[in-house]
């Protein structure tokens, strides 16, 4: 099949160099721009319009109105290409496959409630009847608890008698850990008197030791001085001997002196009675 020829209603100048630029068929927004050179007339006549939209007077008004233009172009081509999306042929019947496959899809759903619910119901049905076997077990279950609880009530009993008794025994070991303190406080403090008095008693013991050694170093210095005074005194008693001796001698020699004085006298007078 020929290609059909492009006619003047399928072309539209472009909006900034002006040649002809091809149109798509059908709805949809035209082509203001060159498509075969990568936006450039796009982007010069942007460059133009932004170089233009602050000028005083009507070039600045008119950058402004063609910038508030394309945005609305862009706008309308969104909206565009979405509803061409949606309302096109491909579009309705991407559409109805999807109701179509939503459709299957409740209905499965549907069936799968509906023998859900069966087996639910037949669920329901043993549930009940375990169920009333667990009634009668519970009932039983109930009895066995309630002997439980009167033995368990007994044996509480028992306990609180054995709390009682150990609270007992607890307040007498108490009193008993009482007294073993204050006995202990006691033994303590006998300990410490009995660890003063035997430093104090060592203490003496070593003052008596040292007097001792003084004592000893005292007699043994006595002793020597006795000694030296035995020597002493026995030379003083040789001394005193010799000298009671020399007395003797002395009064020996004194008498015998004396005797020869008298003698003497004698002849003097004997002497002197010849001579008259």
């Amino acid at each position: 099949m020929d290609p059909q020829p492009t006619t003047p209603a399928d072309l539209r100048p472009c909006a900034h160099c002006g040649r002809d630029v091809p149109q798509r068929a059908g709805a949809g927004r035209p082509f203001r721009y060159c498509r075969d050179n990568d936006g450039a007339c796009q982007r010069a006549s942007r460059n133009s319009r932004m170089r233009h939209r602050n000028a005083p007077g009507l070039p600045g008004q008119v950058a402004r109105t063609w910038e508030v233009v394309d945005r609305l172009d862009q706008v309308v081509e969104t909206l565009t290409e979405a509803l061409h999306a949606e309302l096109s042929p491909a579009g309705v019947q991407r559409q109805l496959a999807q109701a179509r496959a939503d459709a299957a899809a409740e209905v499965a759903a549907a069936h799968t409630a509906r023998d859900e619910a069966r087996e639910a119901a037949e669920t329901a049905a043993a549930d009940t009847a375990r169920a009333r076997q667990e009634t009668r077990a519970a009932l039983a279950s109930a009895d066995a608890a309630h002997h439980r609880a009167e033995q368990a009530d007994a044996r509480a009993a028992a306990a609180q008698e054995q709390a009682d008794q150990a609270l007992t025994a607890a307040d007498t070991a108490r009193r008993d850990s009482a007294a073993a303190q204050a006995l202990r406080v006691q033994a303590e403090r006998d300990r410490d008197a009995a660890r003063h008095e035997l430093r104090t008693l060592r203490a003496e013991r070593d003052t008596a030791r040292q007097l001792a050694a003084d004592l000893t170093v005292d007699r043994d210095a006595a002793r020597v001085d006795a000694a030296r005074h035995a020597a002493d005194a026995q030379r003083a008693v040789a001394d005193a001997t010799a000298a009671r001796q020399e007395t003797r001698q002395a009064h020996a020699d004194a008498a015998a002196a004396r005797a020869d004085a008298t003698a003497a006298a004698d002849q003097a007078r004997q002497a002197e009675a010849a001579a008259q």
